[in-house]
């Protein structure tokens, strides 16, 4: 059975570009400490660093639950879910539910999570990087009605193809640290540079940081469609 038809059973509506298998891993995962990124309204993770928060200092890692994971297959696809934040512990479980796969089943990578822990967020794009290297077909998902911000826009972009609902949203900033809530160019740098090597657009990374998406000012929200419309890279193609 083809991809196409294969992503059609879990949803995706027809027409839908075949799924692609990348040639070679991205850069590797950052070697600072940990960091966690949270929006203001108390979601989280994003970059590379140690724990970092935007835009209140967060509290010990251990203060925030992980992010909840489950696992659908529906026929020769399995749907691996992650709803909630990137945590040194949802990684581990990340990381074993990709493990106990099949070789080379197809994966779609559904996520509802308001960012997490940079350096767990950094291996968990190296371990989908790795699958993909290794044959297995994974794609991510964002659905209508729900957001994917700040660490998880890297794992988001870590699949191919990437779909998303037109009104789903999309978050990134500049990562703060928990311990006293500052930003820093080096962690800020590292991860717009993560990115641009995961597929982002260069041009659209330049327009948010002109309009000050980077600097720690403010979180820069954009829905898929408009995304889309930006030619920002970032989703790949829009679901009807």
């Amino acid at each position: 059975m083809s991809v196409r038809k294969l992503l059609r059973k879990v949803g995706f509506a027809a027409g839908l570009g075949a799924l692609l298998i990348a040639g070679a891993a991205f850069g590797h995962a950052a070697t600072q400490p940990d960091g966690l990124s949270l929006n203001p309204a108390g979601s989280a993770p994003a970059a590379i660093g140690p724990v970092t928060v935007n835009p209140v200092p967060a509290a010990p890692s251990s203060e925030f639950p992980d992010a909840a994971m489950s696992r659908n297959d529906q026929g020769d696809v399995t749907v691996l879910r992650l709803d909630g934040i990137i945590t040194p512990g949802a990684e581990r479980s990340f990381i074993d539910a990709l493990h106990a796969l099949p070789a080379r089943r197809p994966l779609v990578i559904e996520l509802s999570s308001p960012g997490g822990f940079t350096a767990a967020g950094y291996r968990m794009i190296d371990a989908v990087l790795a699958e993909r290297k290794g044959g297995r077909p994974v794609a991510t998902r964002v659905r209508d009605g729900e957001s994917c911000e700040s660490m998880c826009v890297g794992l988001y972009l870590a699949g191919y193809p990437r779909y998303a609902a037109p009104r789903a949203e999309f978050m990134v900033h500049a990562p703060r640290m928990a311990e006293n809530g500052r930003m820093t160019l080096r962690s800020t740098q590292m991860m717009v540079e993560r990115l641009v090597s995961l597929g982002a657009s260069q041009s659209w990374i330049e327009r948010v940081k002109a309009e000050g998406g980077f600097s720690g000012a403010r979180d820069h929200r954009e829905t898929a469609d408009r995304l889309t419309a930006d030619g920002a890279n970032i989703v790949t193609d829009l679901l009807r």
